[in-house]
């Protein structure tokens, strides 16, 4: 199995692999980051392999529900769930992360994005 790793501003994310069904791989957060806010068109489901990441989901009302996934957690996020990955803590975070579905685009962006 071939591992694509690209970096990004706020660490990198690691692609293990990827087609039309499934994607799976890692995301690392360096300290005091956080991604923009996105959303997914399939199920994505995350595991917090090293410290701590707090995902926050932006409901429709507006509000913002905030989730501190330690060690050993995990939590699925329904698909076009808004949502973001930030690291606030002294210790870069490394999430496993899983789409059920196609995100095969999504994919090809962040390998084009890294290309630059």
């Amino acid at each position: 199995m071939n591992f694509e790793k690209y970096e990004i501003e706020q660490g990198n994310i690691m692609i293990a692999f990827s087609d039309e069904n499934l994607s799976i791989g890692t995301l690392e957060i360096k300290s005091n980051q956080e991604l923009a806010k996105h959303n997914r068109p399939v199920l994505e489901s995350l595991y917090q392999l090293k410290g701590k990441c707090i995902i926050k989901l932006f409901k429709e009302d507006g509000s913002v529900r905030e989730i501190v996934l330690s060690e050993g957690e995990s939590i699925d996020i329904p698909s076009f769930q808004f949502h973001v990955h930030c690291n606030s803590f002294e210790e870069n975070s490394i999430t496993f992360w899983k789409a059920s579905g196609d995100i095969t685009g999504i994919i090809e962006k962040i390998r084009e994005s890294s290309r630059m």
